[in-house]
């Protein structure tokens, strides 16, 4: 059973995206955030939109294999819903560490889809998981999610974190990025300081970046402008792709 009394910020998220899978107690947590970023609204809404857009065309490219990790809840657009529209056996994995939400997760999404708990700081421990082998086959290309992410982690450590992922990624595969251009958008954000596109860009060392590279969050052409004291919120995004051998088609051109 879903214990709803305790605020869940993946289910805050959901809420403010306009999902269905919020309680009382999450929409409560949801309302303070706002009071607090009043940007965070469009920073969530501009990575979602982002990450279906580019899923959509890397989808369409070819790709059927799909990994998001702190994917939170499947808030439409959702990752897999995007996928299949293309791909209708795509194969999709959710990560996330925290057990409310995989279990409430795994009453979302269809068969075929699977939430897994995991952790972002162990990556080597995601990659060997159980229920992740056999499921992503990592000798072909995967798409690795990584919206609103980044900045869980502190700046050495996600780097650290991404250069595993990457390692582990088969030529073709893309990695999809998102991060807010503001100091602690979400309670569980540890980078300090601002987040900017150089950020960004540096998590994309090895792969190709699709054009126009790191570039603001659909609909949102800078950052929100913040009340007075407020800190401003704006979503930085990026798509990269692992170089291919010559003799392999080329991948997706641009955004």
């Amino acid at each position: 059973m879903l214990e709803t009394s305790t605020p869940c910020l993946a289910r805050a998220c959901d809420y403010l995206l306009g999902g269905g899978a919020s309680f009382a107690a999450d929409r409560a947590l949801a309302l303070r955030l706002m009071r607090m970023y009043p940007g965070l609204r469009t920073v969530l809404s501009a990575s979602r939109r982002f990450a279906a857009d580019a899923i959509a065309k890397i989808a369409a490219g070819g790709v059927d294999q799909y990994l998001d990790l702190c994917a939170g809840l499947p808030t439409a657009p959702a990752p897999h819903e995007t996928a299949r529209a293309f791909r209708p056996a795509a194969r999709v994995a959710y990560v996330d560490r925290d057990p409310a939400v995989v279990q409430h997760g795994r009453a979302l999404v269809p068969a075929g889809v699977r939430y897994l708990a995991g952790d972002l700081a162990e990556p080597e421990a995601i990659l060997a998981s159980g229920d992740l082998a056999g499921f992503i086959d990592f000798s072909r290309p995967v798409c690795l999610s990584l919206t609103l992410a980044l900045q869980v982690l502190d700046p050495g450590t996600a780097r650290a974190v991404c250069g595993v992922l990457l390692r582990a990624l088969a030529p073709g595969s893309y990695l999809v990025a998102t991060a807010a251009s503001v100091e602690s958008a979400l309670p569980d954000f540890t980078w300090p300081g601002r987040f900017t596109a150089d950020d960004l860009e540096s998590f994309f060392a090895g792969l190709d970046l699709v054009p126009p590279g790191v570039q603001p969050g659909p609909g949102q052409p800078g950052p929100v402008q913040p009340g007075p004291g407020q800190p401003a919120a704006g979503a930085l995004c990026a798509v990269g792709v692992k170089p291919r051998p010559r003799s392999l088609p080329p991948p997706m051109a641009s955004l």
